[in-house]
């Protein structure tokens, strides 16, 4: 079985000049864990995910604790968002995009997440224009389905 017999052929992308609320939004509305940022030929440029969107509004253990006297209060994180809602995908975007292809066999594809530790893989052509996504729980859903099928056969 191959990438391109389980993936999703319904992606959801953006330009690198979308603003972070409308990343934010997007990423949101449509449920998904990270969105790849295309040129106009669907080519990929970077990929930003829901946890890299979050490390910018939080600070990290090191910044929290850095005083014990003072505590970050939430109406900061309110000023961070202000400040922050001026950046594009492409001043967030992940430049280095780990990928796979359609024709790759879908348990390669489990490996280099597994080893890569993401969730999903953006699914390009040999041209490296977008075609897909791919998820771990894809590939879960499809390994069991086709299980379930030969199980049924056997009975």
């Amino acid at each position: 079985m191959n990438v391109s017999d389980v993936m999703s052929r319904r992606i959801v992308t953006m330009l690198p000049t979308e603003k972070f609320r409308g990343i934010w939004r997007t990423i949101f509305k449509n449920k998904v864990n990270s969105i790849p940022v295309v040129d106009q030929k669907k080519h990929i440029l970077g990929i930003i995910t829901r946890e890299e969107l979050l490390e910018r509004l939080y600070p990290d253990y090191q910044d929290l604790f850095s005083s014990s006297e003072e505590f970050p209060y939430f109406e900061d994180l309110e000023q961070k968002v202000s400040e922050i809602s001026g950046l594009k995908a492409r001043d967030i975007m992940r430049v280095h995009v780990v990928f796979t292809h359609e024709d790759t066999p879908v348990m390669r594809a489990l490996s280099r997440m597994i080893v890569r530790r993401i969730n999903q893989l953006p699914v390009v052509t040999r041209e490296g224009v977008l075609v897909g996504m791919i998820t771990k729980g894809d590939i879960f859903y499809s390994l069991f389905k086709k299980d379930l099928a030969s199980r049924r056969k056997k009975k």
